[in-house]
């Protein structure tokens, strides 16, 4: 997403500042970067919060002194007046059709959550949830904390696989956990009966898609939505109107499609152009 605030910022000679949190659970190191970036030096802030609340008081702050504030994906803060981003719960909605498609008399799918209290992660589950549900056929058996890291979806994952041995799913909620139950299902010689998914479309994601080992990962394609969402920012600042919602592409990435969603730019846009516009 950064990568795509500075493409987007250097077309129109704009200068922009990222900073990041320590980690995914740094909620008041978030805040406390935010707060020190309240101030005239910056026409417009564009964050991307862990939480619906952890960033609330510079929030108000950056209202009360007229600076926009652009809820860029994660977390949506109802108080902001511009959303940037993926539909969350479509993360998990997409995976679980690929089940549905994939397994029509049914099975055993289980879900490895992201940290507790953080939007993303909840959408993404119930998107899955209630997909699933709704098939009639697949039966979600297992819906644990994997708290976005490696280690704890191996273990999540592995004590998922030994009380469940005919499951034929997981899906994790993003691409790092996944990565851990993919260890699990190798671990537990599960390769071949079990399809991970992930969510996030990162690096590692793909490679492994590409090795055989994941069987899928949804990407949201960041540094795209980078780009929209600096320029949702200009035109703001520029006293344009938008809606309140300006939704980004996400694709459910697999073997099978991954060649077009990685390569240039032109061929990678008409691709999503073409995702968005198919029936799912």
């Amino acid at each position: 997403m950064a990568e795509g605030y500075r493409t987007a910022a250097s077309r129109v000679g704009a200068k922009v500042d990222v900073q990041a949190a320590q980690g995914e659970s740094d909620q008041m190191g978030q805040l406390a970067m935010m707060e020190n970036m309240v101030g005239p030096q910056y026409k417009a802030l564009l964050i991307s919060p862990q939480t619906d609340a952890n960033l609330q008081p510079a929030i108000d702050e950056a209202e009360k002194a007229g600076i926009p504030v652009i809820n860029v994906d994660d977390a949506v803060v109802s108080s902001i007046g511009h959303f940037v981003g993926v539909v969350q719960r479509e993360n998990g909605v997409r995976v679980a059709k690929w089940f549905i498609e994939h397994y029509p008399d049914g099975g055993e799918v289980a879900i490895i959550e992201g940290q507790a209290g953080v939007f993303a992660a909840l959408q993404r589950t119930i998107g899955f949830k209630e997909t699933i549900a709704a098939s009639g056929k697949l039966k979600v058996v297992a819906s644990v904390p994997g708290n976005w890291d490696r280690q704890q979806s191996y273990d999540a994952a592995t004590n998922i696989l030994q009380t469940h041995p005919k499951l034929v799913g997981i899906y994790a909620s993003n691409d790092t956990m996944a990565l851990g139950a993919v260890e699990a299902v190798k671990s537990l010689g599960l390769a071949k009966q079990v399809h991970v998914f992930g969510t996030d479309g990162t690096t590692d994601a793909y490679s492994s898609i590409k090795a055989g080992d994941m069987e899928g990962t949804v990407d949201s394609f960041p540094v795209l939505t980078g780009e929209i969402a600096f320029d949702v920012a200009t035109r703001l600042t520029a006293g344009q109107k938008l809606p309140r919602v300006v939704a980004t592409p996400q694709v459910l990435v697999t073997r099978e499609n991954m060649a077009k969603f990685k390569g240039d730019e032109k061929s990678v846009r008409a691709a999503l152009i073409e995702d968005a516009t198919s029936s799912h």
